[in-house]
């Protein structure tokens, strides 16, 4: 593996998440050819990456929501689902990732209590928008390499879908947030994929 580069996607505005997100990993890329890698609802954002990273080649969905350009969250997901997350949200953003659910899935996923709350520490109030905004209509990102690596059984259908376009996919029975609990897992999971 090369080097890897992570962006920082807290304290979205809100005004224009797509763009706010694109912009962040431009800058964070610069010129450089990159890999973009693509975790859980930040699928999402794939068409919004291009043509804003310059260097960008390829894109890997890492137990993560396919592209959906166009359309928002709010078009995507079940009602019930869209529901709830507005009421956990407090002055226009979104509860933390991890209050979600009606129990917290980070308590078996990361059993270290320190190592789970520096986890829980990080996570974002993502801003409504994220809802609500619709993904750009760009279909640049489609002509790029991608690749999909799942972590969870949740997301097989996804991978299922990867597979049916022609995408090289990975599996293994890990948990979603294995990149953080399996980093050396999750990168030999990475490795020598095609683009990579």
């Amino acid at each position: 593996m090369s080097d890897a580069l992570v962006v920082d996607l807290g304290g979205l505005p809100g005004q224009d998440v797509y763009g706010e997100v694109a912009g962040r990993v431009a800058e964070v890329a610069g010129q450089d050819d990159c890999i973009a890698v693509l975790h859980s609802s930040a699928g999402s954002f794939a068409p919004a990456l291009f043509p804003r990273v310059a260097g960008l080649r390829g894109l890997v969905f890492v137990d993560a929501v396919l592209p959906h350009p166009g359309r928002a969250v709010v078009d995507i997901s079940p009602p019930e689902q869209i529901d709830h997350l507005r009421q956990l949200s407090v002055a226009g953003r979104i509860a933390p990732w991890n209050q979600w659910f009606a129990k917290d899935p980070t308590v078996g996923w990361i059993p270290d209590a320190s190592m789970r709350a520096r986890f829980q520490a990080d996570l974002p109030q993502a801003p409504l928008a994220v809802l609500e905004a619709p993904a750009p209509a760009s279909d640049l990102w489609a002509g790029a390499p991608c690749a999909f690596v799942r972590l969870s059984r949740g997301y097989e259908a996804n991978a299922l879908r990867a597979e049916a376009m022609g995408w090289p996919v990975r599996r293994a029975d890990l948990t979603h947030l294995a990149m953080f609990t399996h980093p050396g897992e999750v990168a030999r999971l990475l490795d020598g994929l095609p683009f990579a």
